[in-house]
């Protein structure tokens, strides 16, 4: 028969097991659910929140050479309209695989939302340009089959570089946002901002630009 030192004993190591059982969960807890706030739930790439988050936090750094590179897929609501939205997120995460199977120098890339991903790159323009094109490059080459139909991923992309002249991440965002629609216009690959960019853009395209607070 077991001493009454002995059950104390006994009862008490398995309630601290429980609770160390019951706080490992809810770490684990924890973890995932960080996770799932900053990642993208389709594609499992960072999300806008991430990126944002992550692009401050360069510029805050007024010595860190910081570029971005816009991606808008080309004609992705034509595949929506007439293959239905399963057709468009086999595309979505193919694009998602592209990118990051390209591992690309000193970058950081996610989605932002519907068609549109974000390459932040942490260095000069020499790199973000080299970045910009390897993955305009690498979407050129991609197709997604669904059946009997093969659909291509390609895509215009927006570069632009921060001055550190007080920019932020949206600021950023909205030039690369203004060279991405000149790409579009001219039927994808990568354009460059430049200051005359913006007020052209905005006057031709007015109803489609967007926010990215």
């Amino acid at each position: 028969m077991l001493s009454a030192s002995t059950a104390l004993l006994a009862v008490t190591t398995a309630s601290c097991l429980a609770l160390l059982a019951r706080n490992a969960k809810l770490h684990a807890e924890l973890a995932s659910a960080r996770h799932d706030a900053d990642h993208d739930p389709l594609t499992g790439l960072p999300n806008r929140r991430a990126l944002l988050r992550h692009l401050d936090a360069l510029l805050a750094d007024h010595a860190r050479p910081v570029a971005v590179t816009l991606i808008d897929l080309n004609r992705f609501k034509d595949i929506n309209d007439e293959h239905g939205h399963t057709a468009g997120d086999f595309v979505l995460c193919q694009v998602a695989d592209t990118l990051t199977a390209l591992d690309l120098w000193r970058a950081k890339v996610g989605r932002m939302g519907g068609d549109e991903f974000l390459i932040i790159t942490d260095d000069g323009m020499q790199t973000a340009r080299t970045n910009a094109e390897a993955a305009a490059q690498a979407l050129d080459a991609t197709t997604v089959a669904l059946g009997a139909t093969t659909f291509g991923c390609y895509a215009s992309l927006g570069l632009a570089i921060a001055d550190h002249n007080d920019m932020t991440a949206v600021d950023l965002i909205h030039r690369a946002d203004a060279a991405m629609y000149a790409a579009k216009r001219r039927g994808g690959g990568v354009k460059e901002w430049h200051p005359n960019i913006g007020a052209t853009i905005t006057t031709t395209r007015p109803m489609q630009r967007r926010r990215y607070r």
